[in-house]
């Protein structure tokens, strides 16, 4: 994707920006899990019903990420950037005023709208910023921003209920966004656009792309084993590790907190090695299923720290490398929109892997899931096997 070259005159402080912007809008999604009994009592709900407020955001990302391609490609990014950091502070004080729950997940259904600016476009912005040696580092330190997001919502959530109410506990991350973005102005003083417009015709065609659906068809693989692990590792250290609630949540954090690391660290080793992108990700499939296999042998809670760890950094440490990946398979023109499909695609598997890892649970086996576990990753590997280690079409 070509950019106006003046995007790049500041990259790290342009990364610093997009990545607070980011922290607070995925504190914002996954807000509600740490005070779901609160939305439980306040609407009389059950606790699926509860679940819709994660959901819905993932829901209106899915549906309106391919559309955003299109605007990223025709118009100035930073622009795109701006209105989302607006539409999702009104969206956020609309919450607080919400009178019933179907009002409430319909702030938080626009909320998710708000997701493929505040989280693809940024990362379309960093992507640019960094020259093509640094690309990779620098869009892998920008999609850490998720998990220390998912980190502060969890940790602050409890602790600032008492204080804010569980309404303000939802919409305070938006002032965390706000803050992002003198840096993010300050940062990006010229147009990120494309130089060459996206026409219609080339919008449909970079939606078909075949490199593009084999490297998005490999994320989507490994956003499943995230989410899987996410979902139901807890349940897993209750039933069969044997340990409280309260550890098993203590346990399952280290799946997200390994993200922290293993998504620059997969950045980084990818720029290391001359830009190939294709050995980390095979890489990180690898980690995964040995992690889950030993997951599914072991009952001792020392076997399962290393199961979570291994798994942690094997389910990330390819998550910012597919978008620079994405991006270098496309042409010039379709940049963003590619960037979309892969979203897309990635957020089906979140949708996805809860629903159908839970079906396996329990109508066959934990074993048996975790083994399906193994084969999604084999079909990651698969899915970009025969693509060039490295695509560096601009």
């Amino acid at each position: 994707m070509t950019t106006a070259g003046a995007s790049s005159k500041r990259p790290w402080l342009a990364l610093v920006g997009c990545f607070i912007v980011s922290i607070g809008f995925n504190a914002y999604l996954f807000a509600p899990a740490s005070i779901m009994p609160s939305f439980v009592a306040a609407f009389g709900i059950d606790k699926p019903t509860a679940g819709l407020s994660i959901s819905a955001v993932f829901l209106a990302w899915g549906l309106f990420q391919i559309p955003s391609g299109f605007l990223m490609d025709r118009y100035d990014n930073r622009l795109l950037v701006w209105a989302g950091v607006f539409l999702f502070l009104a969206v956020s004080v609309a919450s607080l005023f919400a009178p019933t729950y179907p009002a409430f997940l319909a702030t938080r259904f626009v909320g998710g709208i708000t997701a493929v600016f505040l989280w693809t476009a940024n990362a379309n912005i960093v992507s640019q910023s960094f020259p093509p040696a640094r690309r990779a580092l620098g869009t892998s330190l920008f999609v850490a921003s998720a998990p220390a997001g998912v980190t502060l919502a969890q940790a602050a959530g409890p602790t600032l209920e008492p204080l804010l109410g569980w309404r303000g506990v939802v919409a305070v991350y938006a002032v965390v966004t706000l803050c992002g973005l003198p840096l993010f102005v300050w940062a990006l003083d010229e147009p990120v656009r494309n130089k060459s417009a996206l026409t219609v015709s080339k919008f449909v065609a970079a939606l078909g792309n075949r490199r593009v659906l084999a490297i998005a068809f490999s994320s989507f693989c490994a956003y499943s084993l995230f989410v899987f692990l996410n979902s139901w590792m807890p349940t897993y250290a209750t039933e069969v590790v044997g340990v409280n609630i309260a550890t098993a949540g203590a346990l399952a954090a280290l799946v997200p907190a390994m993200g922290l690391v293993a998504r620059p660290g997969g950045g980084w080793l990818s720029d290391r090695i001359g830009g190939q992108r294709r050995p980390v990700i095979f890489a990180a499939f690898l980690l995964v299923m040995p992690a889950l296999a030993i997951a599914a042998l072991t009952s001792s809670v020392v076997g399962f720290v290393v199961a979570l760890v291994l798994a942690g950094i094997g389910s990330q440490l390819g998550t910012g490398v597919f978008y620079v990946f994405v991006e270098e398979a496309s042409p010039n023109e379709s940049g963003g929109t590619s960037l979309s499909v892969l979203m897309t695609i990635s957020i089906a598997g979140s949708l996805v892997a809860p629903v159908a890892a839970g079906w396996l649970i329990d109508v066959v086996s934990w074993t048996t899931t975790f083994a399906i576990g193994g084969l999604v990753a084999v079909c990651g590997i698969a899915a970009v096997a025969r693509l060039p280690a490295a695509t560096n079409a601009h």
